[in-house]
């Protein structure tokens, strides 16, 4: 593969149509499944679906169709190469998902803590998948794509008013990393009480620090797979 071609199919996977479209995998796998995710421990998506009922799932379905649509007219109009695009994203997300643990490990046994087993009922292969696949895709979308590129783009903004133009791009990812990390933590923590216990929050926050990271420099398209793979990996 030459450098041109290696260079075209990393802007492919960078582009929001590529991006979007190989997040669709992630929705129809969580969607073929949700009603078998039962699992305590990693409920937090299914606990939010549950809540809104079944119309939510109708929504969610009519938005993805009218998004993919979209993806399709873009990649056809822009030449995208969708396939070498996806590919990346995949084998790349796949990657990091793997490595995600052994670096969470690794951060871990630099505090003293006693690691703790996380409890919580394993759901069917199919419903382990699917709940897997439901948290990478929309607890990304909602920490890091939301929440931390959010976070950064107002603080910077409320910095640069005040004329701090050097130092506030600094201190607003900072800040934005910190709050996103933190509301993720504290998220898990929903019908499972045994979350807000001091090891599960902080492997939590460092897991939120490290697909901020993630998310960052590689984009939400990585960062969910990523995401996905490591919980699919853990939940098995």
């Amino acid at each position: 593969m030459s450098w041109k071609e290696a260079k075209r199919l990393g802007a492919a996977s960078q582009d929001p149509a590529v991006t979007f479209l190989f997040l669709l995998p992630l929705a129809l796998i969580h969607l073929s499944g949700w009603k078998l995710a039962k699992s305590g421990a990693f409920s937090l998506v299914e606990s939010v679906f549950r809540w809104f009922g079944s119309p939510a799932y109708w929504v969610l379905g009519i938005t993805l169709a009218v998004f993919c649509l979209w993806a399709i007219g873009r990649i056809r109009e822009q030449g995208l190469a969708w396939r070498g695009g996806s590919a990346l994203i995949f084998l790349e997300g796949l990657l990091w998902g793997v490595a995600l643990g052994p670096v969470l490990q690794l951060l871990m046994e630099q505090i003293p803590l006693i690691m703790q087993d996380g409890g919580g009922s394993v759901p069917t292969l199919h419903g382990a998948l699917a709940l897997a696949a439901g948290a990478g895709l929309y607890e990304e979308l909602l920490f890091r794509a939301v929440l931390l590129g959010g976070l950064f783009i107002l603080l910077k903004a409320g910095f640069y008013s005040i004329g701090w133009r050097e130092a506030g791009p600094i201190i607003s990812l900072v800040l934005a990393f910190v709050v996103s990390s933190a509301l993720f933590a504290f998220a898990h923590t929903w019908g499972n009480p045994s979350a807000m216990d001091t090891v599960p929050l902080i492997y939590r926050f460092l897991a939120g620090i490290l697909l901020g990271i993630l998310f960052s420099f590689r984009g939400l398209a990585v960062v969910a797979w990523a995401h996905a793979s490591y919980d699919a990996l853990l939940i098995l």
